[in-house]
């Protein structure tokens, strides 16, 4: 199946899981579990059978938060890689910040991405090397470059460091940012950084399957990304958007 088809695919699926969440699950999440800083909600498992009674009919292999890895997923032969709810804490509390994501990479490279805005009902969709719409509005990434004029949208995922020595590294990258954005939602952030609202993004230590669409909605929107290879439980660190910003951080954080 070609991309655009594929992306039609991903459109409904997550349209469609984003609308059980509104539809059933918006006064109670269903709070099942949680350890250290992470919450599991009855909400995210509908919203992820959802993707995947959408998504298993292709016959590509899955990668999900839930579920995590297909035995037959490879991020060279390519597969979907989904996250039913992301913002889920925000979820809970009612904090109008939450996504349903449906991404598909190839050749270890972000193909092609949809983010729901489950609140706002807004669908962000896009091919690499295609352009990227919201409601079917074209969107691009902004043309700031240079980090005092810039606003950074980034945020602490429940499997970083908090050591001190992590946090105060992670204040003084910081520092030479405008404004600085903590939404509580790696794949809202993204979204907005397509939409030229945020100019860079980045999170240490978040997990491929937070930022795996976004990453495709920034590139597709003219944007640059740059992620370390995931470990083997799929966390990686990320920078994506103006190319010039996103050249600045890395080459600062090599490592990176």
């Amino acid at each position: 199946m070609d991309h655009a088809g594929l992306l039609s695919i991903a459109v409904e699926a997550a349209q469609s899981a984003a609308s059980v969440l509104s539809e059933h699950w918006s006064t109670d999440a269903g709070i099942c579990g949680g350890v250290g800083k992470d919450i599991k909600t009855q909400a995210d498992l509908a919203a992820e059978q959802c993707l995947l009674e959408h998504l298993r009919p292709t016959g590509l292999s899955i990668l999900s938060e839930e579920q995590g890895a297909d035995d037959s997923f490879d991020l060279d032969a390519g597969g979907w890689i989904i996250d039913p709810l992301d913002g889920t804490m925000n979820f809970t509390r009612g904090i109008p910040i939450t996504a349903v994501s449906v991404g598909f990479w190839q050749h270890g490279q972000p193909v092609l991405g949809v983010v729901v805005d489950i609140d706002r009902q807004l669908t962000f969709q896009g091919i690499v090397g295609q352009g990227a719409t919201c409601q079917g509005k074209p969107i691009g990434v902004s043309d700031v470059q240079d980090p005092s004029d810039a606003i950074l949208a980034t945020g602490f995922p429940r499997a970083r460091a908090y050591d001190r020595t992590s946090l105060q590294a992670s204040l003084e990258r910081i520092q030479s940012f405008k404004k600085v954005r903590m939404v509580g939602s790696a794949t809202m952030s993204l979204a907005w950084t397509a939409c030229g609202m945020m100019d860079l993004y980045h999170e240490e230590d978040i997990f491929l399957w937070d930022v795996a669409a976004g990453l495709a909605l920034v590139r597709a929107a003219g944007g640059r990304a740059h992620w370390t290879p995931p470990s083997t439980d799929w966390k990686t660190t990320v920078y994506a958007g103006t190319a010039g910003l996103v050249h600045d951080a890395v080459s600062v954080n090599p490592d990176c």
